[in-house]
């Protein structure tokens, strides 16, 4: 049956991009020593102008890049914090120390593993010739925490809780967050240069565009968000008024004093260096689709959006294609990658999640069409709060005698493919972004 066939095509494309993002790959593919010369990406470095290599990592990923970066360079301190409980960080790292902390939301943990990171910065001579290594991947601003002098971590975690589900997109979010931090938004590259250091950040995207300046919040970053712009934001989305006072008050001093900004600019012995991305994983998901017979389209690697609207949308195409050839023909393999968001009360949620959502979404839109698959996943394993992801077809809404639209307007997305076995597990090492595909076979004759 063409549902069994472009089923296992469509799990088979969003495992590869998986595969295709592996940070492991991203630095020993960016990063090569050949005696005293230190290359990344091309550009090179002495390493005999260092006494000191320290090394420290952030985020969902960071853990499988620290071991990769000990294979090719000496490292004499440092520590990862990566995500509490998560598959990524399942790796053994011989030279340093990895914490495990919380995320989405911060917690006590995660600022004191943080203030070990600031402890050791901070303890540099600054005439020393010391080298740090900073790697940035997805899931860095909550991991990577330290918050201003008279806001405690119980309204940090009240802010990053409305955050989350006021439908803020991540350039938005992280707005907010660089302005209630002592080390986001460059602040932690200005500190590393201040004691001296040399800096050469490697980071992993998990953001649409790739704007280095919003992943994990730009620590080694310039930025040129203000607290103008946070305050703004914070009212936009209705979450001004239930904000922590403290926090509040931080924000509105801001505005008349503008050493408080980000800096506009860092020095030059800060260097940030992209090593991947969400486009690799769509390449490699494409290439599948391609093996397989289809004729391929990567929509985009920047959809971003509530993901229920995003999924009429990407059906409609769908369709187009189905119906009128245009702009590809059938067999035909849509491919997007992104981040989509989900807007939801916090206490009504569970197991929510956008790809999830995207997918459930995509199957009301297509119950009367044949030859059309959808499958979506988060390419960390972990889609939202729940399994990474699921598959659906037209058959979907029929398969179960669960109300589709209710599953989706109340967010148990999860519960609804569970249901029908059409959730998607895989084991991940990375985390970029979504990969979500569409496979579409000839329109059936009625």
């Amino acid at each position: 049956m063409v549902y069994d066939k472009y089923r296992d095509v469509a799990k088979n494309m969003i495992l590869a991009g998986v595969k295709a993002a592996d940070p492991t790959q991203a630095v020993l593919e960016n990063v090569k020593v050949a005696g005293d010369t230190l290359t990344v990406c091309g550009d090179t470095y002495s390493l005999a102008d260092y006494d000191r290599v320290l090394m420290f990592g952030i985020g969902k990923a960071a853990a499988p890049m620290a071991a990769a970066l000990e294979q090719v360079v000496d490292c004499d301190g440092g520590l990862a914090i990566i995500k509490k409980g998560d598959e990524i960080g399942n790796v053994e790292v011989k030279s340093i120390p990895v914490y495990e902390a919380y995320h989405p939301q911060p917690r006590a943990e995660n600022i004191e593993y943080s203030s070990k990171i600031l402890a050791e910065v901070e303890a540099l001579d600054p005439n020393s010739r010391t080298l740090v290594f900073f790697l940035i991947t997805g899931g860095g601003s909550a991991l990577f925490e330290a918050p201003p002098a008279g806001i405690s971590i119980d309204e940090l975690f009240r802010m990053n809780e409305l955050l989350m589900h006021c439908g803020a997109n991540i350039y938005e979010i992280n707005t907010i967050r660089k302005h209630v931090s002592q080390v986001k938004g460059g602040r932690f590259g200005e500190l590393c240069s201040k004691q001296g250091a040399t800096v050469i950040s490697l980071i992993l995207s998990d953001v649409v565009g790739d704007d280095l300046s919003v992943i994990a919040s730009g620590p080694t970053y310039k930025d040129k968000t203000t607290f103008a712009d946070t305050i703004r934001l914070a009212k936009q989305f209705n979450i001004w008024e239930e904000m922590p006072d403290s926090i509040k008050q931080h924000l509105e001093k801001g505005l008349s004093h503008p050493e408080m900004e980000p800096p506009r600019e860092l020095p030059p012995n800060v260097h940030n260096y992209l090593v991947g991305n969400s486009m690799g994983a769509l390449l490699a998901a494409e290439k599948v689709a391609k093996e397989a017979g289809f004729n391929t389209m990567i929509l985009t690697s920047q959809n971003t959006g509530e993901a229920k609207h995003i999924a009429k949308c990407i059906m409609g195409i769908a369709k187009e294609v189905q119906d009128t050839h245009r702009p590809i023909a059938p067999p035909a393999a849509l491919i997007v990658g992104g981040e989509m968001t989900v807007t939801f009360n916090w206490d009504e949620r569970d197991g929510f999640g956008p790809n999830r959502e995207f997918v459930l979404g995509s199957a009301i839109e297509i119950a009367n069409r044949d030859n059309i698959v959808v499958a979506g996943a988060d390419s960390d394993g972990e889609d939202g709060q729940g399994k990474s992801g699921a598959i659906a077809d037209c058959r979907t809404l029929s398969r179960t005698e669960l109300d589709a639209k209710w599953h989706l307007d109340k967010h148990e997305a999860e519960a609804y493919f569970d249901d029908l076995g059409d959730s998607l597990v895989f084991e991940s090492h990375t985390n970029v972004n979504d990969i979500d595909v569409v496979l579409i076979g000839p329109k059936k004759d009625k």
